[in-house]
């Protein structure tokens, strides 16, 4: 015989404040994606790209996990600005040998991998802010 199930999975006991809280979902405009999962703690970092962009081109690395879509939605929700266009780029971490102590063979390391989104925004130019 099994043992009966927790008191939160039995329907007699079953009250809204038992229940686990639902994640937060958005509905989308777009017809392929009809449920959006929002990440709150999501970290988009701002960087200054090494060639010249456009000057309503801004670039991000974002979660791995984000597609396009959820970027758009996120930085339209979070920052209120328009977004055109989204591009994303993914980059495999290299993989390097390090050399160990008292061994003779070295052993290989992977660095993470990265996501880049080129992010073009309607109707606004973007100035990054000067470093002093």
């Amino acid at each position: 015989t099994h043992p009966p199930p927790p008191p939160f999975l039995r329907a007699e006991h079953a009250t809204e404040a038992s229940r686990p809280p639902a994640p937060l979902l958005e509905t989308s405009r777009f017809s392929t994606m009809k449920r959006i999962l929002k990440f709150p703690n999501a970290i988009y970092k701002i960087v200054r790209p090494g060639k010249q962009l456009a000057p309503n081109e801004v670039l991000f690395h974002v979660p791995l996990w984000h597609n396009k879509v959820q970027i758009k939605n996120y930085l339209e929700e979070i920052y209120n600005v328009e977004v055109e266009r989204v591009d994303t780029l993914v980059k495999l971490g290299k993989t390097i040998k390090v050399a160990a102590r008292g061994q003779r063979t070295p052993f290989t390391k992977k660095l993470p991998d990265t996501k880049k989104a080129y992010v073009t925004l309607k109707n606004k130019t973007f100035r990054y802010p000067e470093i002093s």
